[in-house]
């Protein structure tokens, strides 16, 4: 199966039975790549708390969402289909994002920092694009905050590129050991507004540049 992209614990390739989908595999960790507790603690819970796992945290986070936005979430974030079994196993299964081209799928913005899409779109168009979508998330109170440039892909409509997020589950698992951030909606703006910044900050640093890929 064609792969569209692959993360620390996932990897996602085309759905050979839907096509416009794609399949979330979850993956095991590298046992020779050092990993911080945190991850190592967060790879015990998938094994012995699978309803925690991330494909499980992601479905559960998209349909929180979808709750509170309906199918207008759909200009925003890719739509999740639930968990699907497969002849390799559970899969989450989502509907594709596609490019403006009309085959495949959009690039993510971190394809257009630093991979093969490189130079689409300046750094002005790029941080304007993240300021929509944080406007976005602060009007409706979304506490999404993994805001990095892996988990938004890039689609162009009325002729400006607007974000579309692929992985949601940080709406529902994050960092934090007591969520406050979810609970309070200031400390919420105040967070959102933070990772917002930063990822313009990356781009302002990496759009212009044709340099070696960073770690990500």
């Amino acid at each position: 199966m064609p792969v569209v992209a692959a993360g620390a614990n996932r990897v996602c390739v085309l759905d050979p039975d839907m096509p416009g989908h794609c399949l979330k595999y979850l993956q095991a960790p590298d046992p020779q790549r050092p990993r911080a507790l945190r991850h190592r603690l967060r790879a015990w819970w998938q094994v012995h708390g699978p309803g925690r796992d991330a494909n499980a945290l992601e479905w559960q986070a998209w349909r929180w969402l979808h709750a509170r936005q309906g199918d207008a979430l759909d200009l925003r974030v890719a739509r999740c289909l639930g968990i699907a079994s497969t002849a390799n196993g559970p899969a989450l299964r989502c509907r594709l994002v596609p490019s403006n081209e009309g085959s495949g799928a959009a690039p993510s913005l971190y394809a257009l920092l630093f991979g093969p899409a490189r130079g689409r779109y300046d750094a002005p168009a790029l941080c304007a694009a993240v300021t929509r979508f944080e406007a976005w998330l602060q009007r409706h109170a979304l506490p999404l905050f993994d805001l990095n440039s892996g988990n938004l892909v890039v689609v162009e409509r009325d002729g400006l590129p607007e974000l579309v997020c692929v992985d949601v589950k940080s709406v529902l698992g994050g960092k934090e050991p007591i969520p406050v951030s979810r609970w309070s909606r200031r400390l919420m703006r105040r967070k959102i507004a933070r990772r917002a910044e930063r990822l313009r900050q990356r781009i302002l640093a990496h759009a212009p540049l044709a340099g070696t890929q960073p770690p990500h």
